[in-house]
């Protein structure tokens, strides 16, 4: 009867998997991969030849391991993805002329690192082209005395270097380059997919300058409710939006009304949508509309302070919390 291990079975079903691509192919990760295990064996068989063999195998996987993390560092930062900020917001321009919103890429550091740790490390390469090759020797010298007098001879250190360091180089560029752009391209979109940052950007777009600051927040504001739901603080962005376009319109040489009303009716539909679901915003919005207590750039709704629909939302009196006169009255103590 045959032995049939599930374990086994599943174990053995995963090789092919982690071997091969999707269309079946041998990955190149596979390639690089026997490439290192086959430097690691040949490191084995030439320790194991020399009088201390347990010293030269431990320094032989040491330098060949620091050739390799070596090589995926310098694989790493030739690999980075741009994000190509400025020619994104150049390529961009005119599509957020005509849309009314503007795309903005992500801020990493790590991106300028690397490009200037390559440009240096290919100006000096270009430089000092002359000297690599004698300081490869005066290095693999120096690896060579670990071994122990006369065990080991440069060349071979030096072959070890370039070889572990040639495939670390390629393990780390591929890696970066197949990978890691696929990873940030994915968490970009998560990020852009969460109400949180869409909160951000219609906030980033009330500070920007008249018109096309004003219009991207509206715009962007009445996306999220649509897409996400009424939130107190996009409704109060979205009256600071249209607070600051009817200022805009106002300020116009010959100022038109239907455009004034209808940014003013749209300012007070904000406004009240943003008490109705939370009665904090009133004392919020109200210091944006009151000029006497609002100042510039937090002065949104200053232009609509004498109107009166908005002057009965802002001024009126609450109720008196606690026992009053009238309760009093009602309520005689005992």
């Amino acid at each position: 009867m045959a032995n049939t291990n599930p374990r086994k079975r599943s174990f053995i079903s995963t090789v092919p998997n982690f071997l091969l691509d999707e269309n079946g192919e041998i990955k190149w990760s596979t390639y690089l991969g026997f490439a290192v295990i086959a430097g690691a064996i040949i490191l084995l068989l030439f320790a194991l030849r020399t009088p201390t063999p347990i010293r030269s195998l431990a320094i032989s996987l040491l330098t060949g391991g620091a050739s390799l993390a070596g090589g995926v560092l310098i694989g790493f930062l030739f690999g980075i993805p741009r994000t190509l900020q400025k020619q994104a917001s150049q390529a961009s321009a005119g599509a957020s002329e005509t849309t009314g919103t503007e795309s903005y890429a992500v801020n990493t550091n790590l991106e300028q690192i690397s490009d200037w740790l390559t440009k240096i490390i290919v100006g000096v390469g270009l430089v000092q082209l002359t000297v690599i090759p004698g300081k490869l020797k005066a290095l693999a010298d120096y690896l060579a005395t670990g071994f122990g007098a006369n065990e080991v001879p440069s060349a071979i250190v030096l072959g070890m270097i370039c070889y572990f360091g040639i495939f670390g180089f390629l393990l780390g560029y591929l890696w970066t380059r197949i990978y890691l752009m696929g990873e940030f391209s994915r968490i970009e979109r998560i990020a852009r997919d969460r109400p949180e940052y869409h909160e951000g950007l219609i906030h980033a777009y009330l500070y920007q300058p008249m018109p096309t600051g004003f219009t991207n927040a509206i715009k962007e504001a009445n996306d999220y409710i649509k897409r996400f739901g009424d939130n107190e603080r996009v409704w109060d962005y979205l009256a600071c939006g249209y607070g600051q376009q009817h200022a805009y319109q106002k300020r116009a040489v010959k100022p038109d009304q239907k455009e004034l009303d209808e940014s003013r009716k749209n300012a007070l539909h904000a406004v009240s949508t943003a008490i109705q679901i939370d009665l904090d915003a009133k004392s919020f919005l109200r210091g944006l509309w009151d000029p006497n207590v609002a100042k510039p750039p937090e002065n949104d709704l200053t232009s609509l302070y004498d109107y009166p629909e908005f002057t009965q939302i802002f001024k009126e009196e609450e109720k008196p919390r606690g026992n009053s006169n009238s309760e009093q009255h009602d309520h005689p103590a005992l």
